[in-house]
């Protein structure tokens, strides 16, 4: 009665009750909730597979495990669920180290629903996208919909919002996350770190700003996660000396294998448009570095590859196929991002005292989830989705209403004017590599027609430009871009990373004004038009990033996106990820803000024009 009245009833059960309860259920003298006999356990510490395997379940955690428990029936009663899994192998539920929701298109909930057909029961998101939306709030409304759904999602406080210095005034954002926020979120507990810290030059800077944020999340305990695309030697070190733990943009072995000899955990990456993993996994089989920090993660996934595809589940047979022995694969979505977010003791293993996510598959070989449990309850099985929620979450009324566009561009707003009625300059163009974040900075010749630079779609070079669409200030950053093989019709979009402006590419500028018009009515999304007509929609309502319907309903919307975009042309999927980073400048070479073209290593604005001819 003393320890209740000085603690409060819910600490007293947390730290005495609760463990009571399960000791007695790890004893018999409590019957289990669930029981799953006659496994092969992979057990991810000792690298085994162990035979006949039974685990006993009780309040959502693992309480004995054994090959096998020779009194099981002392665990059953009449209400434990028992599940023979005499067919299949067992892994510790599957953990993604670092996710933007925002890019599959999907709400919280929707994303959950997919993550769990494919083994995943853990989910790090770093929501800086909607956060550069809706600031601290778009962050409180994914926290509060993450409830709606059994996976076990944590959140780093975005750190870049927005995502270069204000300072440096190469962008316009349209929210603020000061170190004063991130310090207060760091409080939260759905809050597990600091989230990719990508304004490398302000750290580089030794700024006090993002110095702040980073000692918040020291001071919480909590992990801060990188973001540090081919920074070496010096730079790496100053970067690293800052306090940061990972990074997720290694694209060359031996760039990952220097951050890996430095104490980074790295990530590797294998998103719908970032492929990494191919060149990365050499660290394993070539090189045959030690895997214990080494992760998998998808970091940017499209509605259309987790339909499709699948997810972690995906990514690890990529890994057993490029030559990684399955179990070393299979740490890398349990054991080890588990060890990295310091809960490797209720996590990312099947053993006593941690959270029973369990996934069954009947080989390693190739995994194929038939089966995940989180939690001790059965959420997917064979096909079918079971979680049944209590309730659901509506947004409020503010995530709908985040386009404000001063005004619909006139056709020859979107050009870039010459200081020369007619001949040619060479123009700073962006090209695109689709597969990979990285842009180069190219000069082209470009021909001058009525004091206007033309594009030349016939070489793959079309126009670009970004609209501010949160403070109505009428700003448009023009250029252009090459490697995105838009050869007619024009692509709008208010995925534009981070700030999430206006972004819109096109072969002509009276297409690129209609699609933006289009984009603008229906609240934000992505728009295509060809010759003057909308042929395809995707509405993404809230913040302009993602939709709240049904993942069905924008996974089909994807496709009809998908095959009008094959009609004019285009070879490559997922156009709008490759689109959308072409606006993020901190990502080398050469970006385009609605401030104009940044040159990322130094970051200022450049001239879209470098000389006439």
């Amino acid at each position: 009665m003393l320890l209740k009245g000085v603690l409060g009833d819910k600490l007293v059960f947390s730290l005495f009750e609760k463990p009571r309860n399960l000791i007695k259920a790890a004893l018999g003298e409590i019957k289990a909730d669930l029981v799953v006999k006659n496994a092969k356990l992979v057990n991810v510490i000792t690298r085994e597979i162990i035979e006949d395997t039974d685990i006993v379940v009780y309040d959502g955690y693992i309480v004995r495990i054994d090959n096998p428990i020779r009194d099981l029936d002392k665990y059953i009663g009449g209400k434990t669920v028992v599940v023979d899994a005499s067919k299949y192998y067992v892994l510790p539920g599957f953990i993604e180290s670092h996710v933007h929701i925002e890019s599959s298109m999907l709400c919280v909930r929707e994303f959950g629903k997919l993550a769990t057909m494919h083994g995943v029961s853990t989910v790090v998101a770093d929501p800086h996208e909607i956060a550069n939306v809706l600031g601290v709030n778009g962050i409180k409304y994914f926290i509060e919909e993450s409830r709606y759904t059994p996976v076990r999602f944590y959140f780093e406080v975005p750190s870049c919002v927005p995502a270069v210095d204000p300072s440096y005034g190469v962008d316009s954002g349209g929210e603020f996350v000061d170190a004063g926020q991130v310090a207060m979120l760091m409080q939260d507990p759905g809050i597990i770190g600091l989230g990719e810290v990508m304004d490398f030059v302000s750290v580089l800077d030794a700024r006090t700003e993002v110095l702040v944020k980073i000692a918040s999340a020291k001071l919480a305990k909590k992990v801060v996660d990188g973001h540090a695309p081919l920074l070496r030697g010096e730079k790496l070190d100053a970067y690293l000396v800052a306090g940061i733990e990972s990074d997720h943009e290694s694209t060359d072995p031996l760039e990952a294998l220097e951050k890996l000899r430095k104490g980074m955990y790295v990530f590797m990456r294998e998103g719908s448009a970032w492929k990494d993993l191919g060149r990365l996994v050499k660290l394993v089989t070539e090189y045959g570095v030690d895997t214990h920090r080494l992760t998998i993660a998808s970091d940017d996934i499209s509605v259309k590859d987790l339909v499709e595809h699948g997810y972690l589940d995906y990514i690890v047979n990529k890994a057993i196929e490029y030559g990684v022995d399955p179990i070393k694969a299979i740490q890398m979505v349990t054991l080890n991002p588990a060890e990295h977010l310091r809960m490797d003791h209720l996590i990312g293993v099947i053993a006593p005292g941690r959270y029973a996510d369990i996934v069954f598959t009947p080989s390693i070989d190739r995994i194929v989830v038939e089966k995940t449990i989180i939690d001790g309850v059965v959420v997917y099985s064979n096909g079918e989705w079971l979680y049944k929620p209590i309730g659901s979450y509506s947004y409020p009324e503010r995530a709908y209403k985040t386009m404000n566009i001063k005004s619909i561009p006139e056709p020859h707003e979107l050009l870039v004017k010459a200081s020369i009625d007619e001949g040619e300059v060479v123009a700073n163009v962006i090209k695109a590599q689709p597969g990979s974040s990285l842009t180069k900075w190219v000069r082209e010749k470009l021909s001058v027609h009525g004091g206007y630079v033309r594009a030349d779609p016939g070489r793959d070079i079309v126009y670009i430009a970004v609209l501010d669409r949160h403070h109505a200030s009428g700003n448009i950053g023009r250029g252009f871009v090459s490697g995105l093989g838009l050869k007619k019709g024009a692509i709008a979009q208010t995925i534009a990373h981070d700030t999430h402006n206006l972004i819109v590419a096109g072969s002509n500028p009276r297409d690129m004004v209609v699609a933006i018009k289009e984009l603008v009515g229906i609240g934000g999304g992505i728009v295509l038009v060809i010759d003057g007509r909308v042929e395809a929609v995707i509405r993404l309502s809230i913040a302009g990033l993602v939709s709240d319907r049904d993942y069905m309903t924008v996974y089909r919307e994807h496709i009809g996106m998908e095959e009008k975009l094959k009609s004019i042309g285009i070879d490559f999927s997922n156009i709008h990820m490759t689109l959308g980073l072409l606006a993020l400048p901190v990502i080398p070479e050469l970006r385009i803000t609605d401030r104009g073209l940044v040159d990322v290593f130094n970051a200022k604005i450049v001239e879209p024009i470098e000389k006439s001819i």
